[in-house]
C-alpha cells in the first residue's frame, strides 16, 4: 500500500467536501441539530396525565380518593363528569387518557368491611403508556386502602396512627434508583442520540460522496489510477472518518452543555469507542454506494439500512433482553448496540477503560470485517 497516493486521495476527497457547501453543512451543521431536536423531542417521562373522574357516591369517602388523584404529581385532574359517555368522548378527543369511574355505595361499603370495587378506564393506544398509567392508578388506590385500613386499625385498638401502620404494613420498601437517581428521561435520551446521529450522517456523507463522482463522472480517473482497492478504500474512508470524529465531538459535548446530563467514564475510553463507531458507520455508507447509481438513492438507502436498525435493535427504545432471541441475534449484528452500551456504562455508570472493552473489540472486528467488504465490493472495472 502507498500512503503517498492514499494521502492525495484523501487530500483531494477533503477539498471536494469543503467545496460542496450542502455537503459541508450536511457534516457540520446537521448532527448537532437533529441531536437537539431529537433529545428535546423524545420523552419516555409519563406525567400529568390527564384524568377525569366520575363520582356516583358523591360521599366524603369518595372525595378523600378523589383528592388522592388530585394531589399525585403523576395526573392532571381535568374535572368531574357526570356520565359514562362523557369518558369516552374525551379520551377519543385526547382531552383525557385516564378516568376513575367510583360506584354508588362505595363509602357504605367501605364502612361495613366489604370490598368497594372502582374502575379505571385507561387511553390503551399506546400500550406502554396505558401499562404505566395503570401502575400509578394502582398506586394511589392501595395508597388510599392503606390509609383507611391503618386509621381503622388506629381506632379499634386505641394505638397511635404509627403503631397501626406498622402493624397493616409490615413490610416496608425502600426504592433507591442507581445511577440516575432522579429518573431524568433526557440523561437516557440525550447520549443515546449521539449512537442515533451518527448511525446515519456518517453513511449519508461518504456514499454521496463516491455516489457523486459516479454522477459527474469523475470515478473514470479512478478506474485509469495505479490506486489499488485498499488504497482507494482507504483514502476515501480517511476523510469522512475525520468529519465524523469532530461531530462525535461535538455532540459528546452537547450532552455535557446542552442537555446537562453528568460524564462518570473515562473521555479516553469512550472516544476510541466512539471513533471506532463512526468508523464502522462510515463503512457501510462506502459499502452502499456501491449498490446505486445516484446520490438521492443514496441517501435513501443510507436512511433505510442504518437509521431504522439501529433505532429498533440498539437498546434505546427497546431493551434487548425484551427481544425474541432472533431480534438479539439481528442487535449483536449491529454496531450501535455495543457503541450504545458503551454510552451507558461512561455516561452514568462511570465504567473505567475495562468497562468498555468488550464494545471496543466488537467494534474493532466489525470495523475489519467492513473493510474487508469494501475491498473486496470495489471493481476498477465499472459496471455497464
Amino acid at each position: 500500500m502507498n500512503l503517498r497516493r492514499v494521502a492525495a486521495l484523501a487530500v483531494k476527497e477533503i477539498r471536494e467536501i469543503t467545496r460542496d457547501r450542502l455537503l459541508f453543512s450536511l457534516a457540520f451543521l446537521l448532527p448537532p441539530l437533529m441531536m437537539v431536536v431529537i433529545g428535546f423531542g423524545v420523552n419516555t417521562d409519563v406525567r400529568d396525565i390527564p384524568i377525569v373522574i366520575l363520582d356516583f357516591d358523591r360521599t366524603q369517602s369518595s372525595r378523600d380518593l378523589s383528592h388522592k388523584f388530585m394531589d399525585s404529581q403523576y395526573f392532571d385532574f381535568k374535572g368531574y363528569v357526570d356520565h359514562e359517555r362523557e369518558i369516552q368522548r374525551l379520551i377519543t378527543d385526547n382531552k383525557a387518557r385516564a378516568a376513575i369511574v367510583i360506584p354508588q355505595r362505595f363509602d357504605e361499603r367501605l364502612r361495613s368491611g366489604q370490598p368497594a370495587k372502582v374502575q379505571t378506564i385507561i387511553d390503551g393506544a399506546i400500550p406502554t403508556r396505558a401499562e404505566t398509567v395503570g401502575g400509578y392508578v394502582s398506586s394511589v388506590i392501595a395508597s388510599f386502602s392503606s390509609q383507611r385500613v391503618t386509621a381503622h386499625v388506629a381506632q379499634t385498638h386505641g394505638i397511635t396512627p404509627s403503631a397501626a401502620s406498622a402493624l397493616v404494613n409490615p413490610i416496608l420498601l425502600h426504592t433507591r434508583f442507581l445511577y440516575n437517581e432522579e429518573m431524568t428521561s433526557l440523561w437516557a435520551i440525550g447520549p443515546g442520540c449521539i449512537m442515533t446521529v451518527l448511525a446515519f450522517i456518517p453513511p449519508i456523507l461518504a456514499s454521496v460522496g463516491v455516489v457523486r463522482e459516479k454522477e459527474n463522472g469523475s470515478i473514470d480517473n479512478v478506474y485509469s489510477s495505479t490506486l489499488t482497492r485498499p488504497e482507494f478504500v482507504l483514502g476515501k474512508l480517511i476523510p469522512y472518518v475525520l468529519i465524523s470524529s469532530i461531530s462525535f465531538f461535538v455532540l459528546f459535548a452537547t450532552s455535557l452543555l446542552v442537555f446537562q446530563v453528568p460524564f462518570r467514564g473515562s473521555p479516553i475510553a469512550f472516544s476510541v469507542t466512539g471513533i471506532l463507531y463512526v468508523t464502522c458507520t462510515t463503512m457501510m455508507g462506502m459499502i452502499i454506494s456501491f449498490f446505486v447509481r445516484s446520490q438521492i438513492a443514496a441517501v435513501i438507502l443510507a436512511v433505510l439500512v442504518t437509521l431504522i436498525p439501529t433505532l429498533q435493535y440498539s437498546g434505546m427504545i427497546v431493551p434487548l433482553s425484551s427481544l425474541s432471541e432472533t431480534g438479539q441475534i439481528q442487535a449483536r449484528l449491529l454496531p450501535a448496540s455495543y457503541f450504545f452500551e458503551a454510552i451507558q456504562a461512561s455516561f452514568l455508570k462511570g465504567t473505567d477503560f475495562a468497562g468498555v472493552q468488550g464494545s471496543i473489540a466488537a467494534l474493532l472486528v466489525y470495523s475489519l470485517v467492513l473493510y474487508t467488504l469494501c475491498c473486496l465490493k470495489f471493481s476498477k472495472r465499472p459496471k455497464s
